[in-house]
C-alpha cells in the first residue's frame, strides 16, 4: 500500500531544504543561506546562534534569546522538553565518559599492588623496594608542588605554613595541588605522617625561605616553564615513535588509554620492565576480558529500563569465508556479542538463522529485547517471522540501511538509468585503469578522486555519477587539452569512446535528473547507517521528506515513488517504526 505524501506526516510542513532533521526547522527557515541565522515563523524574529537559539527563543528560556510572544503552548512545551532531552543526553555523555576514565583508573589502581604482593612471594624484598621507589617520587613531587605554589605568591605564603616574616594570622591551605588521593593503605599513613610532621612551627620556619628584601619589580624565573617545554617535546617525540615505527594509526594518542598508561609509567619509575607479548595475550588479557563482562553485566540495569535491540550482520570474505555476527545495541551504546563462523554450513536455510537467533535471545535474556534486526536475505525474513511467533512480544526488522541499499538498486535496473550508469562506469573504468591517467586527471578535479568509499554496494553508483556531474567541466577540458592528446593514451581503444560520452548533451541532462531521485534517498541512507543519534522514530519523516523532494525535482516521480512504496511495505513498514513517529512527535 503506497504511503503517499501524508504518511507518518506531522502535518506542520517540513521543508525539503532545511540543513538538518532537527525539529526545530519545522518553526523556523534559514537567513541568507545561514544555518547559523534562522528566522522564527511565529514572530518573524531573527535569531541568531544556530538552531539551539531558535528552539530556545520558542521555549521562553531565560538567559541567551528573548522569548516568542506569539508561539503555541503546545509547540513551547515541545520545545522545553527537546533542550531537557538534549541536555540529558550531553550529560549522559560526560557522565559515561568519566566512568570509563574512572574505570581505567580504578582498574590500574586495584592491580598495582596485587602484582606487588605477586612479587613479594618470590621476593620478599620487591614490595618494599616497590613501594619506596614509589614513595620517592611522590615526595619528589610534593616538592616540585610546593616549590611552584611560593613561586606563586611571590614567597608570601609557604605550603602548611603561616604568613610572613612572624606574621600573627595562619594562611594554613592544606596539602599542595595534585596531592591525589592513594589507594594502598600503607601509602596513606606514610603520607599523613609526612603530612603532619610539616605543621609544627619548627617544620614550618625549617621550610620557609623567603626574600625579605625581595622587590615588586623583580619576577621569578621561568625555569619550570622551560623545563616543561622541553619535557612536553621529548615525550611528544617518544610517543610519536613508539606510534610512527609501530605503524598504528595517527589517532593512537587520541585513546582514552594512553594517558592512564603514562600516569603508571611514571609513577612506577625507571627499571620496571614492560611486559612480554607472552604476558599481555596469556595474562592480562583474561583480565581485561574478564573486566570488560563485568562492565558488561552492569549495563543490564539500562537494559532492563528501556530494552535492547540485537543487532544481526552477516560477513563473507576471501576463500567463501563467512560469518554471522551478532551485536547488542542500548543507548549506553553497542556491544559484540559473539561470532559464528558459517563458512562449512552447507545449506544456511531459515531453520539455521532461527536456531542462531533463538540461542543469542536465550543468552542475553529475553526480558531485555525489543527488536532483532537482520537483512533482508529471505532466509533472514523467515526465521525473523519464526522468531516472533516463538517469543509474541519480540519484533524481527528488516535493516533500514540495507531496505533504502535495495530501493538504489531497483531504480538502477530502470531501462534509461541503467544506461546513463553504464556510460558513467565506462568513463571511470578508462580513468582508472591507468595510474598516469588518475594523476592527470586529478589536475582537473582539484586533486580529487570520481571514485570514494561510500556506504553501501549500490550507492556507489550514483555517487561516483555524482563526482562526474561535480566535475564536468574538468574532464571535458582535459580529454581536449594538447597534452592529452599529445599522450599515448588518447590513442588507446575507449579514450574515444569515454571523450564522446563527455561531449553528449543527453548524457549530462539524464545524469543531472537522476541526481535529483538519487540524492534525497542517499541522505537518508546516510541518517540510518549512522551512529550519531537514534533514528528509529525519524525514518518515517525521512522517507516523507526524500519523497517531496523527489516531486519537487522530478516530472516523473509517481514512476519512482511506486519503486519506494513498494520496499517500504514489504520491509520497512513495521509497528515498531510507526510507534516511533508516534513518540517523536509527542
Amino acid at each position: 500500500m503506497s504511503r503517499g505524501r501524508g504518511a507518518g506526516s506531522s502535518g506542520t510542513g517540513f521543508d525539503p531544504n532545511t540543513p538538518s532533521d532537527d525539529i526545530g526547522w519545522k518553526f523556523g527557515k534559514m537567513v541568507e543561506n545561514n544555518r547559523n541565522k534562522s528566522q522564527c515563523i511565529f514572530c518573524a524574529k531573527i535569531v541568531s546562534g544556530g538552531i539551539t537559539r531558535l528552539k530556545e527563543h520558542l521555549a521562553h528560556k531565560k538567559g541567551q534569546v528573548s522569548s516568542c510572544p506569539s508561539v503555541s503552548g503546545e509547540v513551547r512545551e515541545l520545545m522545553m522538553k527537546r533542550l531537557k532531552d538534549y541536555s540529558k543526553k550531553q550529560e549522559d555523555k560526560r557522565k559515561r565518559h568519566e566512568e570509563l576514565k574512572e574505570q581505567i583508573r580504578a582498574t590500574q589502581c586495584g592491580e598495582e599492588y596485587e602484582y606487588a604482593a605477586f612479587n613479594n612471594d618470590n621476593d620478599g624484598s620487591d614490595l618494599e623496594m616497590t613501594i619506596a621507589r614509589q614513595e620517592s617520587v611522590r615526595m619528589q613531587y610534593e616538592h616540585e608542588e610546593r616549590q611552584r605554589f611560593q613561586n606563586r605568591t611571590g614567597g608570601r605564603y609557604h605550603v602548611g605554613g603561616s604568613s610572613g616574616a612572624g606574621g600573627s594570622g595562619n594562611h594554613d591551605i592544606g596539602p599542595p595541588p595534585g596531592f591525589s588521593k592513594r589507594c594502598s593503605s600503607v601509602r596513606e599513613t606514610n603520607t599523613k605522617k609526612q603530612w603532619s610532621s610539616l605543621t609544627t612551627p619548627e617544620a614550618r620556619l625549617a621550610e620557609i625561605e623567603v626574600d625579605l628584601h625581595r622587590s615588586k619589580g623583580q619576577k621569578q624565573s621561568k625555569l619550570s616553564s622551560r623545563f616543561l617545554k622541553a619535557a612536553k617535546q621529548k615525550l611528544g617525540r617518544a610517543v610519536s615513535q613508539f606510534v610512527l615505527y609501530t605503524r598504528l594509526p595517527s589517532n593512537t594518542e587520541n585513546s582514552p588509554w594512553l594517558e592512564p598508561m603514562l600516569d603508571v609509567a611514571r609513577e612506577v619509575g625507571k627499571g620496571t620492565k614492560l611486559p612480554s607479548s607472552y604476558e599481555v595475550a596469556e595474562v592480562y588479557l583474561p583480565k581485561e576480558y574478564d573486566a570488560i563482562q563485568k562492565w558488561i553485566g552492569s549495563l543490564k540495569t539500562t537494559w532492563e529500563e528501556r530494552g535492547v535491540s540485537i543487532m544481526c550482520d552477516g560477513w563473507s570474505g576471501p576463500r567463501r569465508r563467512h560469518l554471522v555476527n551478532f551485536l547488542v545495541y542500548s543507548n549506553r551504546g553497542t556491544v559484540f556479542h559473539k561470532s559464528i563462523d558459517a563458512t562449512d554450513v552447507l545449506s544456511r536455510t531459515a531453520d539455521y538463522y532461527f536456531g542462531l537467533m533463538d540461542k543469542v535471545v536465550e543468552e542475553i535474556g529475553e526480558q531485555y529485547i525489543v527488536q532483532i534486526i537482520t537483512d533482508n536475505e529471505a532466509a533472514m525474513k523467515a526465521a525473523g517471522k519464526k522468531l516472533m511467533e516463538k517469543r509474541p512480544h519480540l519484533y524481527w526488522t528488516a535493516c533500514a540501511a540495507h531496505c533504502i541499499d535495495l530501493i538504489l538498486e531497483d531504480i538502477g535496473e530502470k531501462k534509461n538509468v541503467k544506461a546513463v550508469l553504464e556510460k558513467a562506469k565506462k568513463v571511470t573504468r578508462f580513468i582508472y585503469n591507468y595510474d598516469w591517467v588518475v594523476n592527470y586527471m586529478k589536475n582537473y578535479t582539484d586533486g580529487r578522486d570520481l571514485l570514494r568509499p561510500v556506504i553501501t554496494r549500490f550507492a556507489t553508483n550514483f555517487i561516483t555519477l555524482e563526482s562526474l556531474v561535480r566535475y564536468k567541466i574538468g574532464l571535458k577540458d582535459m580529454f581536449n587539452s594538447t597534452e592529452w592528446k599529445a599522450t599515448r593514451y588518447a590513442r588507446m581503444e575507449g579514450a574515444k569512446e569515454v571523450r564522446d560520452i563527455l561531449e553528449c548533451k543527453d548524457f549530462w541532462a539524464k545524469a543531472a535528473d537522476i541526481l535529483k531521485v538519487q540524492e534525497p534517498l542517499v541522505k537518508v541512507l546516510r541518517l540510518v547507517d549512522g551512529d550519531r543519534k537514534p533514528t528509529m522514530g525519524f525514518i518515517y519523516e525521512a522517507m516523507d521528506r526524500a519523497k517531496m523532494a523527489i516531486q519537487n525535482d522530478c516530472r516523473y516521480y509517481a514512476e519512482f515513488w511506486r519503486i519506494i512504496d513498494r520496499r517500504w511495505a514489504i520491509q520497512l513498514h513495521t509497528d515498531l517504526h510507526a510507534a516511533g513517529k508516534y513518540f517523536t512527535l509527542l
